[in-house]
């Protein structure tokens, strides 16, 4: 069953419409110039409220590795999400230090760039200035169904086109963040509707 991750939350409010929706995961942002960034008390705070059953993600763009790590070992997140120029040395200095799990995201634009091999998962989102969040999709035909590793379907996804996306694409999962806000804010009825149909679309 294709799993679902809403990224980008940043008040109460959104891990107690997370609570009631239970996606797989959700994400905080801790990219510098990301509109959706929060802090790591803000993260603590947010995770001590977030359900069991829900992981937390950390979305990191080009930061150092003992800032992850000091993370992870807090509990403040269980998964991590590198999103910028990160490498197989970077990954592999992770991996060396914590044992959680790393998501790699890899910008698609009118190609695939270079993929990771160290990663346990990748993430193809659409390639923008803004490194996720942007709204926008990419051409799903670059995409194989033969990939080999599992992988997170990013970029522009909503409640009109995630049922689509995940018949035509069964990734591991979909992770959506603009996708479920109304005037920039995370909407509970868009959260609900959209982890529903993602459980509708994988019966």
């Amino acid at each position: 069953m294709t799993k679902v991750k809403i990224c980008g939350l940043r008040t109460l409010e959104d891990v107690a419409a997370a609570n009631v929706c239970l996606p797989d995961y959700i994400g905080f942002v801790f990219a510098e110039k990301s509109k959706r960034k929060i802090d790591r008390a803000t993260a603590a705070q947010l995770k001590g409220k977030l359900s069991e059953e829900i992981q937390a993600v950390g979305v990191f763009v080009n930061q150092s590795i003992q800032d992850i790590v000091d993370l992870c070992n807090q509990n403040v997140i269980d998964v991590i999400q590198l999103h910028g120029e990160e490498d197989e040395r970077f990954i592999q200095q992770l991996k060396e230090r914590l044992p959680n799990p790393i998501i790699k995201a890899i910008p698609v634009g009118k190609t695939i760039f270079k993929q990771s091999e160290k990663a346990d998962f990748l993430l193809f989102d659409t390639a923008t200035v803004e490194r996720g969040g942007s709204g926008k999709t990419f051409d799903w035909k670059l995409l194989s169904n033969e990939q080999e590793k599992p992988y997170f379907l990013a970029g522009g996804l909503t409640t009109e086109n995630v049922t689509q996306a995940v018949s035509t694409l069964h990734p591991y999962c979909v992770d959506v963040s603009s996708g479920v806000e109304t005037a920039g804010k995370k909407d509970q009825e868009k959260m609900k509707r959209f982890v529903k149909l993602v459980q509708e679309a994988t019966k």
